[in-house]
């Protein structure tokens, strides 16, 4: 099973990185608003395209995982075999779809809620409804 990866962690790599010593710095570096920022650390969620577009020069295995070195000795991605890049994008992928099972799970589960509510619901007006006439 792939662990969730964890966008905080991811932040404030890049925020440490940077030297950044605010969110609103980090959210302008990014060219978003401070809210949108807010979002994705409450949310725990990312414009991936986004931060791996502004992050160009750094290892996408440091942003993501905390592997390896930031920049220094890492190569050019034209320099970088495919096979990293793809694993790295695997790992996302993954995380993405086991997050897409666990809300697909969590909506059922509210939906199953809805449709126990409705049942109780209508028995309550049945039960009302006899009480009226009676």
């Amino acid at each position: 099973m792939v662990e969730k990866i964890d966008k905080t962690l991811i932040l404030n790599r890049i925020k440490s990185h940077y030297k950044f010593k605010s969110d609103v710095q980090l959210a302008k570096f990014f060219g978003i608003a401070g809210t949108t920022l807010s979002n994705w650390y409450v949310r725990d969620t990312m414009n991936y395209d986004l931060v791996f577009t502004k992050c160009g020069e750094l290892n996408p295995n440091w942003i993501v995982f905390g592997e390896g070195k930031p920049t220094k000795g890492y190569p050019n991605l034209e320099d970088t075999p495919f096979s990293i890049t793809e694993e790295v994008l695997e790992k996302i992928k993954s995380a993405k779809d086991m997050e897409i099972a666990r809300l697909q799970e969590l909506l059922a589960s509210h939906e199953a809620t809805i449709a126990a509510q409705a049942i109780a619901m209508e028995a309550m007006k049945k039960l009302l409804d006899l009480q009226g006439k009676g």
